[in-house]
């Protein structure tokens, strides 16, 4: 999926190339909506992807510095959905903890997804915040406004019917137990043991992955400007 995927970017990125040169506005909406579709794609295979691969080792794990992940997912998510979204961050402690990044990502997205979806403003807004509870971190994002019955609304695609049984599928992959709720997704992750030497194993939480990294695959569909 992701090398198709990947051809046909390529091949929207000289399209987008020629139509800059001697196109018009036309072309590069369709253009772009032929990468939002690829987004879609690439949303059920990474999700179906981090579900069924087994459950790591915690040496399989790499090292994430909270407060900088935290604040990095806000802007990610906000440049991802355009006005549909806002995320505020409250208290951000600096802790090292080992997980998977990018399944901790998918995790925390598939709760700011389904909030976009069900909010009857069509707006959502979010604060995130971690903090040290009983030898673990916890990172806690609530939502703020007023939704619809999520059993009611429709979303477009095949784990919306399973919100609780992906959480916790995508909790177990990141290292970590979720406790999940109408408005607020609760994470915990056990702190790392010998914290002194976790700093220079940390790397930043850029988008590595280009267009198709998780904030594009998981939100950009939901873009005021798709």
């Amino acid at each position: 999926m992701r090398k198709s995927v990947t051809g046909i970017s390529a091949s929207c990125e000289l399209l987008g190339e020629l139509a800059e040169k001697h196109g018009g506005r036309a072309e590069k909406e369709l253009i772009g909506g032929i990468m939002t579709a690829c987004c879609e794609l690439m949303r059920n295979a990474e999700l179906s992807r981090a579900l069924t691969a087994p459950v790591p080792e915690e040496q399989e794990f790499t090292v994430v510095r909270t407060d900088t992940f935290l604040r990095g997912f806000a802007e990610s998510c906000q440049a991802a959905a355009g006005r549909r979204c806002t995320v505020k961050t409250g208290e951000l402690s600096a802790f090292y903890v080992r997980t998977d990044r990018d399944t901790l990502r998918f995790l925390l997205l598939s709760f700011v997804r389904r909030h976009i979806l069900g909010s009857e403003s069509g707006n959502a807004e979010f604060t995130v915040e971690c903090g040290e509870n009983a030898k673990n971190i916890e990172i806690k994002i609530t939502a703020s406004g007023t939704f619809v019955d999520f059993d009611d609304f429709g979303q477009p695609d095949i784990f919306s019917g399973y919100p609780r049984q992906v959480c916790d599928g995508l909790a177990e992959r990141a290292g970590a137990q979720a406790v999940l709720s109408d408005n607020c997704l609760s994470v915990v992750i056990p702190l790392s043991g010998s914290e002194s030497a976790l700093p220079v194993e940390a790397p930043e939480p850029l988008r590595e992955r280009g267009f198709f990294d998780p904030f594009n695959v998981m939100l950009r569909d939901l873009s005021e400007g798709k």
